[in-house]
């Protein structure tokens, strides 16, 4: 019969009788493990007289044993070592000695066992870093609940790629998102994975984990993302010299409130620019210019995106600096000193850039009748004293 302990013998050892036992952060299992990294039920052990089974039950989480990944279940042998999180649990056989040398999984060789699939992915960004997904059937990764893979993050699409084994081959397919796929810093539409690769869905990453085989020194299936066609110049278009650009789907705008650009109104009128271009100033070299040109402005489909790609006085977003964010209606943000206001709601600009003057006007004109009636019983005084 085994045991179950703690590496660190923060508790003492349980005996593993026929009976399931729960591990997890939860007061109620049976094993309870409260730190960081560990769900509620994270691991089941179903306990026969033949033979124990440890099951993955957490949703997101991984449980490793011997430092090697188990997505869904994996049978104990004695001495393993059960790690969730930073917390280590080992199997005891009171009967048998502790093996001198128990194999290492520490090795850069990938190592697969049986339980495990042959494909996996590792998040390496968070919110979900450090976790591994089973591709054994393939799967799709997005931002919509639907996806097996869920990464609710502003700059994923509802489904931004497509994961699929063929013939023993691991492909990546982008499903149209805005921001695109990356393998090994690269765009791509398709592309044939290999052990080791680095998946980027625009910002959040993936490490793939896979078998080597000696394949992976031939070339490899890559589509690449086709560069957008060329339109034909109109007779219109040859004067300027400008290429036909995709439109915005919907009218939006900036509106001018710092004294540079106080009272005007700046349509957005193609789905990916920078803030000079916007501006009518990108051909300058002012420093106010420069930090406008570091700004980009993308019609995604949650709504348009405003990122940071370099301006030196950073991006300022209702006064918070921020890197990147989807703008909502009313939203105010600093580049270079100039103030903007943008506006998504109506087909028409409304009067944001002009309130400041409008206040300013009755103001001004309190102020003077307040003076001039200070002079005039000022006035009255004096004659008064006469």
């Amino acid at each position: 019969m085994l045991k179950i302990q703690f590496k660190d013998r923060r508790k003492p050892a349980l005996w593993l009788v026929d009976s399931t036992l729960k591990i997890g952060s939860d007061p109620s299992c049976d094993i309870v493990v409260d730190e960081t990294g560990v769900d509620p039920t994270h691991v089941e052990l179903d306990i026969s007289q033949n033979e124990i089974l440890l099951r993955n039950v957490s949703p997101q989480r991984s449980v490793f044993i011997n430092e090697v990944p188990v997505v869904k279940e994996h049978i104990l042998e004695a001495w393993d070592i059960i790690r969730l999180g930073t917390c280590e649990l080992e199997i005891m056989d009171p009967l048998k000695e502790r093996p001198e040398n128990i194999p290492s999984h520490n090795d850069q060789a990938t190592v697969i066992r049986p339980s495990v699939s042959p494909w996996m992915f590792k998040a390496m960004s968070p919110p979900l870093d450090g976790q591994y997904f089973s591709l054994a059937s393939g799967f799709t990764i997005g931002r919509e609940d639907k996806n097996d893979i869920v990464l609710p993050l502003g700059y994923i699409s509802r489904q931004h790629a497509q994961v699929a084994i063929r013939k023993d081959k691991l492909y990546i397919e982008d499903m149209n998102s805005s921001n695109g796929t990356y393998v090994n810093d690269e765009r791509v539409k398709s592309c044939e994975l290999r052990n080791g690769d680095q998946v980027r869905l625009d910002e959040f990453l993936f490490s793939v984990v896979g078998p080597v085989t000696k394949v992976d020194s031939k070339p490899r299936t890559i589509v690449r993302e086709k560069k957008a066609k060329k339109e034909k110049k109109s007779a219109s278009k040859v004067a300027t010299g400008r290429m036909q650009q995709e439109l915005a789907s919907q009218r939006v705008f900036f509106h001018g409130l710092s004294t540079d650009v106080q009272g005007k109104v700046f349509e957005i009128t193609n789905v990916h620019t920078h803030l000079s271009r916007m501006l009518g100033h990108h051909l300058s070299r002012s420093e106010k210019s420069v930090s406008a040109r570091h700004v980009y402005l993308n019609e995604t489909d949650i709504g348009w995106e405003v990122k940071n790609d370099g301006a030196s006085d950073g991006l300022l977003i209702n006064e918070k600096m921020q890197s990147r964010a989807v703008l909502q209606d009313g939203d105010e943000i600093i580049v270079g000193g100039t103030r903007l206001k943008f506006q998504s709601v109506g087909d028409q600009p409304l009067s944001y850039g002009t309130a400041v003057q409008e206040k300013s006007s009755p103001t001004g004109l309190i102020i003077g009748v307040i003076l001039v009636a200070a002079i005039a019983a000022g006035a009255a005084f004096f004659l008064g004293l006469i």
